[in-house]
């Protein structure tokens, strides 16, 4: 359902006007818009698709996909290197000139666009090209553009500057933010970062930090990272550490987040992982253990896991 988000523009909605503050994420680039022949096959949508679209009339078939998952027959016209952003959140029906005010954006910039809606909200198509151009115009209108360092199924991984001075002092204000959202360990992580590099005795900022926001909302829910290394006697690992805004957890999203921190893991080249949880902490044990985690120490208090990438 096209529920309200929260957006920065002025909507006339019968009586009253709404106040939204668009939030564009990008999506990764190398997206394709095909013509695809009427008659033809139809092309069956792959397994894992961050964003497939196929829509058929009386006279035409139109697919957008990855170009890797693109048919290889039946292709009649096609256009490639195109990059996609996805509103977030989702918005009600009855409301209207959403797309209309964020493509007029590009429109008086002279920027092509290509348009998909969904049930829940809409992609908006841009050529790889003009990417960036078009991520610059849309800020200065006022509307915010964020792009994932990664994703999971349900998960945004962002960088936690996007938004560092805000949630080190729980600033709200036009943010898309569930209701609990930054937790305290969120604010201390921000103001840690902030501080650092002042003070001698100030430890250095962690080597990435993460805000987690919803795939299907857009809302920031939580936050993941690495710590920086852990030296002990038993071990030399980088120490990650995450939260979830209470109304967000016991849903596997902290599961899911331990398993995109592991990828970026590996993609950085890091060889060793660990973690710290309380004894009584059995939710976060097993969100560790399902992704590879063994325990390497404990007493009454504490639990240490390391996770080994390098094999």
């Amino acid at each position: 359902m096209r529920r309200l988000g929260v957006y920065h523009i002025s909507i006339s909605h019968g009586w009253q006007t709404l106040e939204f503050s668009v939030l564009l994420i990008r999506q990764l680039p190398g997206y394709s818009v095909l013509k695809l022949d009427p008659i033809g096959p139809i092309p069956s949508a792959p397994i894992k698709a961050d964003f497939w679209s196929l829509v058929i009339t009386y006279d035409e078939r139109s697919l957008v996909c990855l170009t890797e998952h693109a048919p290889v027959q039946g292709i009649q016209e096609r256009s490639d290197q195109w990059t996609a952003f996805r509103v977030a959140g989702t918005m009600d029906f009855s409301l209207t000139g959403i797309v209309a005010k964020i493509s007029k954006v590009l429109a008086e910039a002279h920027l092509g666009i290509f348009v998909v809606s969904t049930f829940d909200t809409d992609f908006l198509l841009v050529k790889t090209t003009d990417a960036n151009a078009a991520t610059e115009k849309w800020r200065e209108s006022g509307i915010e553009v964020v792009t994932p360092v990664h994703h999971t199924n349900h998960l945004d991984f962002i960088d936690i500057n996007y938004e560092l001075n805000d949630i080190a002092v729980n600033n709200r204000e036009g943010k898309s933010w569930v209701s609990d959202y930054p937790t305290e360990g969120d604010s201390m992580i921000a103001k840690l970062h902030l501080t650092s590099g002042e003070h001698e005795n100030v430890i250095e900022p962690p080597n990435g930090i993460f805000q987690l926001r919803s795939r299907s909302t857009g809302m920031a829910i939580g936050g993941i990272g690495f710590k920086g290394e852990h030296v002990d006697t038993n071990f030399t690992a980088v120490e990650i550490g995450y939260g979830l805004a209470p109304t967000e957890q016991h849903k596997g999203l902290g599961t899911e987040a331990i398993a995109g921190i592991v990828q970026i893991a590996k993609m950085r080249k890091i060889t060793h992982l660990c973690a710290e949880t309380d004894t009584s902490n059995i939710v976060s044990q097993k969100a560790l253990i399902h992704n590879g985690f063994t325990q390497i120490s404990r007493n009454p208090e504490e639990i240490w896991w390391i996770h080994d990438l390098s094999t």
